[in-house]
């Protein structure tokens, strides 16, 4: 419930990309708390959020399967939301893909907490219970690996995002075929689930936005903020470049 009385319910809803208005870009869809490795606590990334004119933000912290933490999480983001009733909270979490076939290192109570998933790509299983090296690992064995990984959670994982999308072969080889973002972006389509627009780890934004007027996928704004000052700026960075009907 949120001050008024009003109950704060239901997931962010995402349009196709050629859909996108203004105000759907007036969104924040990926936000770290300093409950795991962001700088600020919720009450003041909300209040930053207010000043900057978003219009939703979702919380989407880091998890594991043996996180202990996610009730009394969700429960300050839900009490400090009530604070704010122009601005539409969503409690969610980031979790990554531990192999091929869509698992996910989280546990469902967390997950039936959730009002966004956001599924990723971090870590590279090595099949034994390990990762595997990524200074071991060529440039195509890395965007092969987290390819597999990523059509993995978007076939059977329980996500409604595949976030940063090549982030992992993007950090480490400034790239990450084309060919591969073109599927990824055609298979979330077809599942009816989102792929991220990051603007943290995209390091040729146009090219990412060039795809998705093609494939003309859903889409989720994220900025993957951990910090007061990268609030808003995937908003930022796609009202530049033009994108969004008026």
């Amino acid at each position: 419930m949120d001050g008024q009385g009003k109950t704060r319910i239901g997931k962010p809803v995402f349009c196709r990309f050629r859909d996108l208005s203004r105000e759907h870009l007036n969104v924040e869809l990926q936000v770290h708390t300093s409950w795991t490795d962001g700088q600020a606590t919720a009450l003041e990334i909300l209040q930053t959020a207010k000043q900057r004119g978003l219009a939703e933000l979702a919380f989407t912290e880091h998890v594991r399967e043996d996180t202990s933490w996610f009730p009394d999480f969700k429960a300050e983001i839900l009490s400090a939301a009530r604070r704010f009733d122009d601005l539409r909270v969503y409690v969610g979490c980031e979790t990554k893909a531990i192999d091929d076939n869509g698992r996910l290192d989280v546990s469902q109570s967390v997950l039936d907490a959730c009002d966004i998933v956001l599924g990723v790509v971090h870590r590279f299983p090595d099949g034994h219970g390990g990762y595997l090296d990524f200074k071991q690992l060529s440039f195509d064995e890395t965007s092969e690996i987290e390819f597999r990984l990523s059509m993995g959670m978007i076939a059977s994982a329980p996500i409604d995002v595949l976030g940063h999308p090549g982030g992992m072969s993007l950090r480490r080889h400034g790239r990450f075929p084309e060919s591969y973002f073109r599927a990824l972006m055609t298979a979330t389509l077809e599942r009816g689930i989102a792929i991220e627009i990051n603007s943290s780890y995209l390091v040729d934004m146009p090219a990412f936005l060039a795809l998705c007027e093609e494939v003309n996928p859903f889409v989720s704004i994220g900025s993957d903020a951990h910090k007061l000052s990268e609030l808003g700026r995937c908003r930022d960075q796609l009202i530049e470049l033009g994108v969004g009907r008026s």
